[in-house]
């Protein structure tokens, strides 16, 4: 029996066979082929030995730890993701030391990849296929009015119904058609983390009758590609009920949403983004990012009972966000929250307010207020609350303070630049 852990293994690349080797040159077993394979400038390579690094202890340990320091993004993320998963204590506050976000997982634990159906799908564990299913509008409008050219004795109320019917018919048509081309590739029914670009109205329904197919999906973006800084998405709008993919998807760990959740008059299916009362046990991270939420929404998200979660990021625009109501209700509902982002915030001072008299603040690791519309006020009462010097990063970047100094005396970390000079100085960063 082979007690030495730097040894070759049964799970080993070792020399022999006829096998080629995944790099050039010789390839070693046990920890030192782990070292070799880092060194290959092919990034499926690195990963690869990266996911066996961790089977030789603390020595692998810190191979992974190392590549945090990797020049790429793909290989970091990756490695934080191996260390989230089984590095036990000392990964998770080696994540913490070298960027504290990176401790949550969240879709950039993936390599994205582009969805090609010319390629076949490979590496679904570590990769998250990207799957674009974004309509031409301007294609799309053109076949309703063909199909409604001959239709001249109806009023312009029918006829707006009816192009509205039209489109909607047509988008299902087209986004099945490019769905159905996607989940019937080989492999596909192997993916862990999924994005998808831009879905219609009538997706989820499709999504959600392909649970089955995607029994292992882990994490999923849903919404607009372009991470426009102002979120200012004025095309694409979410006006479905999104627990219908938390009851279809239950291993889901990741949930990110982005677009419009303000709905339309005219939405078959729908007035805006929503969620019914679910439990869902496995739910790590939730993200929602759009320039306004409505009220009902937000309250609809922290009834959620997500007894697991430790991210949720919520930017909330102009939307009223009832802090007294809501804050002790995230508190209840997410026992293991260790990141609370209220960004974008209208009303950050009373976030602030309802914070400082919540026990919440007392187990987050990351509080994230930027970007949003607090004052001097809202520092005031963050710096008059002991519990905040526990955390490990406090972010009130881009917002209305003007007397930053004062911060200084926290012990935590604290982003607090830049800053928008004084209130009314400067738009607010989503909702004008």
């Amino acid at each position: 029996m082979n007690n030495n852990p730097n040894q070759p293994r049964e799970f080993d690349v070792v020399l022999g066979g006829d096998a080629p080797p995944p790099v050039s040159g010789v390839v070693l077993g046990g920890i030192e082929g782990v070292k070799s394979r880092l060194q290959s400038s092919v990034l499926e390579v690195q990963v690869a030995a990266l996911s066996e690094a961790l089977n030789y202890g603390d020595e692998g340990l810190y191979l992974v730890i190392e590549a945090l320091h990797n020049s790429a993004n793909e290989v970091k993320h990756f490695a934080a993701r191996l260390l989230k998963q089984g590095g036990g204590e000392k990964g998770k506050q080696a994540l913490l030391d070298y960027d504290p976000y990176l401790a949550f997982t969240k879709m950039t634990d993936w390599l994205v990849k582009e969805f090609n159906r010319d390629v076949n799908i490979s590496n679904p564990e570590i990769t998250a296929y990207a799957l674009n299913l974004q309509i031409d509008l301007q294609a799309l409008y053109a076949k309703v009015r063909a199909i409604l050219k001959s239709e001249t004795a109806i009023s312009f109320i029918e006829r707006e119904r009816r192009f509205r019917a039209e489109e909607h018919r047509l988008d299902r048509e087209e986004t099945t058609k490019k769905f159905q081309i996607f989940i019937n590739s080989p492999q596909s029914n192997q993916i862990e983390a999924l994005h998808c670009y831009y879905p219609s109205h009538c997706f989820i329904d499709i999504f959600v009758k392909a649970k089955k197919r995607l029994r292992d999906l882990t994490a999923l973006f849903w919404g607009d590609p372009q991470d426009n800084p102002y979120k200012d998405i004025s095309r694409h709008k979410l006006t479905r009920n999104m627990s219908l993919i938390l009851e279809a998807y239950p291993n889901l760990e990741v949930l990110h949403i982005r677009g419009r959740a303000d709905g339309d008059y005219y939405a078959p299916l729908g007035s805006c983004l929503s969620f019914t009362s679910v439990e869902h046990r496995y739910l790590k991270t939730l993200i929602i990012e759009t320039k306004y939420l409505p009220e009902s929404t937000a309250s609809e998200i922290v009834n959620l009972n997500l007894p697991n979660l430790e991210y949720l990021e919520l930017w909330t625009g102009n939307g009223v966000f009832d802090a007294v109501k809501l804050i002790p209700k995230i508190s209840e509902h997410f026992p293991k929250l260790k990141y609370l982002g209220i960004r974008s915030c209208e009303y950050a001072d009373e976030v602030a307010k309802a914070l400082v008299s919540s026990t919440l603040i007392e187990r987050l690791k990351i509080l994230d207020l930027s970007m949003g519309e607090m004052t001097n006020q809202g520092v005031e009462y963050l710096l008059n609350c002991p519990a905040v010097n526990q955390l490990h990063t406090l972010n009130l970047s881009t917002n209305y303070i003007s007397n930053t100094e004062v911060l200084d005396e926290l012990l935590c970390r604290v982003i607090v630049q830049p800053q928008d000079g004084k209130y009314g100085g400067r738009y607010s960063a989503l909702h004008e």
